[in-house]
């Protein structure tokens, strides 16, 4: 089972003291070329204070995400389950989970970024600040994560829930028969369910957190809706088709 979540816009400054980003290191090295190029044009970027706001989509006040795009290739590394903050990872509560969970995480958890495309939770990367549809000067990062697809699942054995936002799906969709897109719908007649909304992100860290606690191994469709049924979770097995998945949320 891998479970792939979005990153985040917010990061935790800091990182392991010595340390520096090595993109030979990280996992899924298929994509180190487009990684190569794509970190190379962020900190090109980052030399123009008033392009990088514009191109990141940041006002003012957004000075400081563009240094840390300039100290990208320098400054201290983490674990990427702990790097990322935000609703959806504060809600997963990583540093709160005991140790059986955190093992867990660390090898079942994937994130697909604008910046290092797929990762593993372990893979240890900076603060940064990119998004799936920042306009750097050679386009956005989809389209050079388009030119590898469908390269990074090749070595994806496992059943993969993705759970990530429709943005950061675009940049590299999962092959057919890779695994589930889960889209979280609010109760209603199939067909018609509309998205939870803000709720999005807090359901999906509480969901996440729970395969993690509950020591899941989840190996399809079927197996997913059955772990729901025992765990409170309503997947709607009726609505799985072409890769996707209803979880129906009551609020």
């Amino acid at each position: 089972m891998l479970i792939l979540l979005p990153p985040s816009e917010t990061k935790v400054s800091g990182g392991d003291e010595g340390s520096s980003l090595d993109l030979g290191a990280l996992s899924f090295p298929v994509q180190r070329g487009i990684r190569e190029q794509l970190v190379d044009a962020v900190v090109a970027l980052s030399n123009d204070s008033p392009a990088s706001l514009k191109a990141l989509k940041l006002g003012p006040k957004g000075l400081g995400e563009v240094e840390r795009n300039r100290e990208l290739r320098s400054a201290p590394v983490m674990p990427a389950l702990s790097r990322y903050t935000g609703v959806l990872y504060d809600a997963l509560g990583f540093d709160t989970l005991d140790s059986a969970a955190q093992k867990r995480a660390l090898s079942s958890v994937a994130i697909f970024s604008a910046l290092f495309g797929l990762i593993r939770a372990s893979d240890k990367i900076p603060a940064y600040r990119l998004s799936h549809d920042s306009a750097l000067p050679g386009g956005k990062p989809g389209a050079l994560w388009g030119s590898i697809a469908p390269e990074p699942w090749d070595s994806v054995d496992d059943f993969v829930i993705d759970l990530r936002s429709e943005g950061y799906r675009s940049l590299s969709a999962l092959p057919e028969a890779t695994g589930v897109f889960v889209s979280l719908v609010k109760p209603g007649p199939a067909g018609a369910r509309g998205a939870i909304g803000h709720h999005n992100k807090g359901t999906k860290g509480r969901l996440v957190r729970e395969l993690l606690q509950t020591g899941a191994n989840i190996a399809s469709v079927h197996e997913l809706c059955e772990w729901g049924k025992t765990h409170g979770h309503n997947f709607d097995e009726a609505s799985a088709q072409s890769g996707s998945i209803e979880l129906v949320v009551a609020l």
